[in-house]
């Protein structure tokens, strides 16, 4: 199999059929020592959803936030050094890093799985909105980024992981994982590859307002 240019989506990758789902950036991802750098990737993701917004796409800010009684026996054998609490409402693990807050305007969604499609409305509010290519994008790059790309992909959205605005516990986990999501699940780009396309997308001035411009200045 073989990854998808980002050219080769033409019009599907454009604003108006696009929406970005951030997700999970979260202090308890966001104090680990991740590959690429935190700080380098946080820079990244802000400037890229500062543009996505500009550019009028909607931005989904995801969360995940697993309560006691969401948090099975299947989760405690597969982390049993921490407690039934250490992902709820009240503690600072799921506190949004400052910065990534929910801006006016964008979707906020809570889930209780790795992908932000599990028993969430995430689908239907991408339906909706007639959203053909989901760009993700977040931490962490091999489990709650590639879940949640994943399950874009196999409910026929056209999905974009921006490799460099996710990262993952080792430089090896992290760019197998992106490997694995260009091979088969969508295309593997970059933010700034994304956000000249869109410029390279924004309707030109028509001749008669750029004479008018000329002509005041």
């Amino acid at each position: 199999m073989e990854d998808v240019p980002l050219q080769d989506l033409g019009s599907l990758a454009g604003p108006k059929q696009t929406a970005v789902v951030s997700v999970d950036v979260q202090r308890i991802f966001t104090g680990l020592p991740l590959y690429p750098p935190v700080d380098q990737v946080l820079g990244n993701l802000g400037r890229f959803l500062n543009e996505s917004r500009a550019f009028g796409v909607p931005v989904v800010i995801v969360r995940i936030i697993v309560a006691p009684e969401v948090y099975s026996s299947v989760w405690q054998r597969q982390f049993p050094r921490h407690d039934a609490t250490w992902l709820t409402q009240a503690t600072r693990n799921v506190e949004y890093e400052p910065g990534f807050e929910p801006r006016e305007g964008d979707v906020v969604l809570t889930k209780h799985r790795y992908s932000a499609f599990i028993d969430t409305p995430l689908e239907t509010i991408l339906r909706t909105r007639s959203i053909r290519t989901v760009v993700v994008a977040g931490l962490t790059t091999d489990v709650c980024v590639g879940s949640t790309a994943r399950d874009a992909f196999q409910r026929d959205f056209h999905v974009i992981t921006l490799a460099d605005c996710c990262a993952e516990m080792t430089r090896v986990r992290h760019e197998a994982a992106l490997e694995t999501l260009a091979d088969n699940f969508g295309t593997v780009c970059t933010s700034p590859d994304l956000v000249a396309l869109w410029r390279s997308r924004r309707p030109s001035a028509p001749p008669e307002a750029a004479s008018i411009r000329t002509r005041r200045s």
